[in-house]
């Protein structure tokens, strides 16, 4: 098994090493990443003896390593599944509604009904009583 992970700072470049307790010390590397770009480096790891080695440690346990990947086969499987309801919003039923609605719940300011619709149903929102307005050519 194949598992990614990832640092979830900024940084250019990180490394560290880990000792189990059988001695052996194991360096990580992660690279990849631009704290310009906002780019998280990344680790790829094969072994077993490795992967259990980096999730046992402070680093992993404190949030500044997480698992981003687990590929098993070329079969590449999210480790994170989010199953999220959407939300339905029933009160807004005009254009003007929806831009304020957008504007105050997701602080996202948005001049066109059209976008700012778009952007809350990226976020999981649906307004089942919203009446857009087709332009009359």
């Amino acid at each position: 098994m194949i598992k990614t992970y990832i640092l979830t700072r900024p940084y250019h470049n990180y490394s560290f090493i880990l000792r189990h307790k059988s001695g052996m010390k194991l360096r990580y590397d992660f690279t990849g990443g631009n704290s310009i770009t906002n780019t998280k480096a990344q680790l790829i790891l094969r072994g077993q003896f490795a992967q259990e080695l980096l999730e046992s440690s402070d680093e992993f346990k404190t949030g500044l390593v997480r698992l981003f990947r687990t590929e098993d086969g070329g079969e590449s499987v999210p480790s994170v599944v989010v199953s999220q309801q959407p939300t339905i919003v029933e009160e807004v039923t005009s254009p003007e509604q929806l831009i304020e609605y957008v504007a105050e719940k997701l602080e996202k300011v948005y001049l066109r009904p059209d976008a700012a619709l778009e952007y809350a149903k990226r976020k999981g929102f649906q307004f089942p009583n919203l009446e857009l307005k087709k332009k009359e050519e």
